[in-house]
């Protein structure tokens, strides 16, 4: 180190102590020589709901105070043009691709077609947070019996005060201030509770989703029972890459076309305003505590145009009665019925033939033009949860509800917060370093904490990322996996699933004394086969897995006929094609073995003369044989991929990252985990129902600071076992919530610990797997007559969740699932294995 180097040395720590001491800033980290890494507080970019107006933090309310003045200023400028009809003041409204005022004619038609949908909820009492110039106002203050307006443009308000139109009255308040002291005296006046709350083109300016929840579930938890919350004109950010397309094309047509794609994403990556998608609005919803239904309405304009392609209206009705005796709705496939290119003209005739249903409409099917074919009837057009490029028709509009119950598929939402804040936060910086005669590092980064304020092209890019890192696990290699080294993978998972099948139709055969083509009853054959009574519930589900497969036939509630076999009953397995499966999965040449040995001892293991962890565990090594079954390529891909995540927490958190393990089992996911960690400060409790596994753990990775553990049973309330609530940063359960009886009485104990804005992390299988059935579930039967798993829950007989329970009971619980994988179409999703990332709302 030379003398010249000093100097800088000396700015840098010098730095690090001005910087660090500052509210909003989490922490502050050396990069490299000449740089400085700093980390933005959960506080600073926070929003809490209180028992009055929601508390946001520093960033935040910078964020709002920056929209504030757009629409002061925009309000204050429009004043010099006074619209021929007071009733559309059109302010504001301009075109992206060309800057000019959008088409009076299309923003009047925007108006009217809002005002219909809140006018078909039929309000009584309506209360409109982000009131603007008034263009709702005016057209439903005549068909009301009360109306409250809101807006964070104090001019504005002043303005429609003094006209005095009657049934109304406005107070200046930002979105999140709903259950201030002012709007609740003002709703207090009208002498009702509102019935219809309304967010009209407001969205946009919200910094994040968590602002967004905060003052959606306001709204939920304000509006009269029966009632709407109606959020128009919400930005989907689904399409946003379609849209930073169209306007990119459109204000730069003699551009290269080489770059386009680069210039697409700056663009969608630099938009600021917020877009969300359904699946964010649905996981809200499903947080209220209350009975809340999700429509996402299509916008029907005539002209086609941003306003039309690009956004969407969503209504909550919420404690709404479900309507007994409702037919199920037929269901269809618009390219079913289009063959002939008559769906359109047909749509009529089948929509009022009954509850209908159409799915996979494309957008070259205008809203318009299915909105003008269904007038006069009760169907809608909506928008499809999962995929932004459809539409579906629904009749009644009930029957194409969102609902906690069914989640759609995780999406993917565009929050500006963290450009934001980074920009802010530069500034904050540079000024401090400047006040206190500091020289400023030659470059210094923003990070806000893990999974907060990113925007669309970082969402994707950090989804990758952690792909990237889970395929490495897989290669055990710098490099990825990829699909093509993969390809034996589907196969392998079939040929298991048939082996299983088969094995368990021939034992029934061989050993149960059913007959093919012959009625057999449960009760009998579990009575010839001697089934111990814990295991009774296994019996059970094999026959129900082979008559849904179409080994049998149910007959009844208790009897099944087998199907005759493609090939005589044996017990014996061909071991060579199991252990090819096996290898082509990844398994170890052991767990082969241990498959090998459970099929042909179905007889011992029903009766339990056996014990699958014999069987399993031959040597009595059970940390060690579990590890086999671990590192399989689905458990190194998911563990390398949750892995990352937990590593990118303690990144871009304070000090040390709180981690919560449940179930920790073999550790697989615990050695994954403390790897990419490095030499992070953390405090790592690991937990297990078992204290074999808590010592085998503390022996094998006590020596890392901030290690620990303890026993915990995901079947009881964690905060009744010595864990403390609200204090885990990241919660991680892998392969764990099915060996629950009440998965949701599990995830909600969860959520009970996380911290506010932690990170739950689940690995779980989302189908049965019909060879895990037939062996290891032996595992899961209690020996104390307990319950088994899924008991108390929604699962249907079989032990492993749904990816749709799984995103519901997060959501239920106030976690919003932002992320999984693998992804759909890969090969590695085959295995049905998947990781579910949530955040605490």
């Amino acid at each position: 180190m030379t003398d010249t180097e000093l100097p800088r040395h000396a700015d840098l720590n010098a730095a690090v102590d001005a910087l660090s001491s500052h509210p909003w800033i989490a922490r502050v980290d050396p990069d490299g020589d000449r740089g400085l890494r700093i980390v933005v507080s959960d506080d600073a970019v926070a929003t809490t709901r209180a028992e009055g107006a929601a508390v946001v933090g520093g960033l935040t309310h910078e964020h709002l105070t920056h929209w504030a003045e757009v629409y002061d200023w925009t309000y204050s400028s429009a004043q010099q043009y006074e619209p021929q009809d007071q009733d559309d003041d059109l302010a504001g409204w301009r075109a992206t691709d060309t800057g000019d005022p959008l088409p009076a004619e299309h923003m009047i038609e925007w108006v009217e077609r809002t005002v219909e949908l809140v006018l078909t909820q039929r309000p009584r009492n309506v209360l409109e947070l982000g009131c603007g110039t008034g263009l709702l106002m005016r057209r439903l203050a005549p068909h009301v019996d009360s109306y409250v307006g809101t807006d964070v443009a104090g001019e504005i308000v002043d303005r429609l005060t003094a006209q005095r139109i009657a049934g109304t009255s406005f107070v200046e308040a930002a979105a999140h201030e709903l259950r201030g002291q002012l709007v609740r005296d003002a709703v207090a006046a009208t002498g009702a509770t509102p019935d219809c709350i309304l967010l009209n083109s407001v969205t946009q300016c919200f910094p994040d989703t968590r602002y967004l929840a905060a003052v959606v579930l306001d709204a939920i938890d304000t509006v009269a029972p029966g009632g709407t919350v109606i959020v128009g004109d919400i930005r989907h950010s689904g399409q946003l890459h379609d849209f930073a397309r169209w306007a990119e094309m459109a204000k730069n047509p003699d551009e290269d076309p080489n770059t386009l794609g680069d210039r697409v994403n700056r663009r969608a990556a630099s938009d600021s305003e917020l877009s969300v998608d359904p699946s964010t609005l649905a996981s809200i919803a499903a947080a209220s505590g209350r009975e809340v239904s999700v429509f996402t309405y299509a916008k029907t304009l005539r002209d086609d145009s941003e306003l039309t392609r690009y956004r969407f209206d969503a209504v909550f009705t919420v404690d709404v009665a479900a309507v007994a005796g409702r037919d199920a709705p037929s269901v269809a496939s618009w390219h079913d019925l289009d063959r002939d290119g008559s769906a359109l003209t047909d749509l009529r005739a089948r929509v009022e033939s009954g509850p209908t249903l159409i799915t996979d409409i494309p957008r070259s099917v205008t809203a318009a033009a299915l909105s003008s074919a269904l007038i006069g009837t009760d169907a809608v057009v909506l928008i499809d949860p999962s995929d932004p490029t459809v539409f579906r028709v629904a009749s009644p509009a009930v029957v194409g509800a969102i609902t906690a119950a069914d989640p759609p598929k995780v999406g993917t939402p565009h929050e500006p917060l963290g450009a934001f804040a980074r920009s802010r936060m530069l500034d904050v910086a540079r000024t401090l370093l400047r006040r206190a005669g500091i020289a400023r590092p030659e470059r210094m980064t923003v990070e806000l904490p893990s999974g907060r304020g990113l925007d669309i092209v970082a969402a994707n890019r950090r989804r990758h990322e952690i792909d990237r890192a889970g395929r490495c696990a897989v290669s055990g290699t710098p490099e990825p996996i990829s699909d093509a080294a993969l390809v034996r993978v589907p196969g392998a998972v079939e040929r298991l699933d048939a082996i299983a099948l088969d094995a368990m139709a021939s034992f029934l055969c061989s050993d149960g004394g059913v007959r093919p083509g012959v009625t057999a009853s449960t009760d009998e054959v579990a009575t010839t086969l001697r089934v111990a009574e814990r295991h009774l519930w296994i019996l059970r589900r094999w026959i129900e897995v082979l008559c849904a497969e179409g080994h049998a036939l149910r007959r009844g509630t208790d009897a099944f006929v087998l199907a005759e076999p493609t090939q005589p009953a044996t017990n014996n397995i061909d071991d060579r094609e199991l252990a090819r499966a096996c290898r082509a999965l990844g398994y170890p040449s052991e767990m082969a073995g241990f498959y090998s040995r459970a099929l042909t001892s179905l007889g011992p293991l029903l009766r339990d003369e056996v014990s699958a962890q014999a069987l399993m565990f031959p040597d009595g090594d059970m940390t060690t044989s579990l590890s086999k079954d671990e590192r399989n390529f689905s458990n190194r891909y998911l563990h390398g991929a949750a892995a990352r995540i937990i590593a990118e927490a303690a990144r871009t958190r304070p000090g040390p990252l709180r981690i919560l393990e449940l179930g920790g089992g073999a550790g697989g996911g615990t050695h994954a985990a403390l790897a990419a960690l490095g030499d992070q400060d953390v405090d790592y409790l690991f937990t297990d129902i078992s204290r074999f596994f808590t010592t085998s753990a503390a022996e094998r990775f006590g020596a890392r600071p901030g290690f620990r553990t303890a026993t915990a049973d995901i079947d009881i309330r964690l905060t009744d076992q010595n864990l403390p609530a609200h204090a885990f940063d990241v919660v991680l359960a892998a392969n764990v919530l099915h060996c629950a009886t009440d998965a949701g009485s599990s995830v909600s104990a969860l959520s009970e610990v996380l911290a506010p804005s932690g990170i739950a992390v689940v690995i779980e299988a989302v189908r049965e797997h019909y060879l895990v059935l037939a062996t290891m579930q032996f595992l899961l039967s209690s020996r104390g007559g307990g319950a088994h798993p899924g008991t108390a829950d929604r699962r249907n007989g079989s032990v492993f969740l749904s990816d749709s329970d799984i995103r519901h009971y997060l959501s239920v619980n106030g976690i919003r699932p932002s992320l999984e994988l693998p992804g759909e179409g890969t090969v590695l999703a085959a295995p049905s294995q998947r990781l579910f990332v949530g955040q605490a709302l």
